[in-house]
């Protein structure tokens, strides 16, 4: 599925980018609106990027462990980054 660990922080980091954008993107409409609907995208959001990142660990675990490590940490410093920084 996955070669190296470069292809895999590639990937990993294009999916976090992805999420990371779409995230900011809910959040920056929620802002507005009430105390409910925020905290029901944010937590939304939050449980999204955590079924994204044990999906992405489940279908890479038959790699090797140095893929998948760098999977999941290219894909939540990426997600975090787009999401916090213009």
């Amino acid at each position: 599925m996955i070669a190296s660990a470069w292809e895999a922080v590639l990937y990993g980091g294009a999916l976090g980018a992805l999420f990371g954008w779409l995230s900011r993107l809910a959040l920056k409409k929620a802002l507005n609106s009430s105390d409910k609907v925020f905290y029901a995208v944010y937590g939304a959001g939050l449980f999204a990027r955590l079924a994204l990142v044990v999906a992405a660990v489940c279908l890479l675990r038959h790699e090797r462990y140095i893929i998948v490590v760098a999977f999941a940490a290219a894909l939540i410093i990426v997600q975090m980054l787009f999401e916090v920084f213009p």
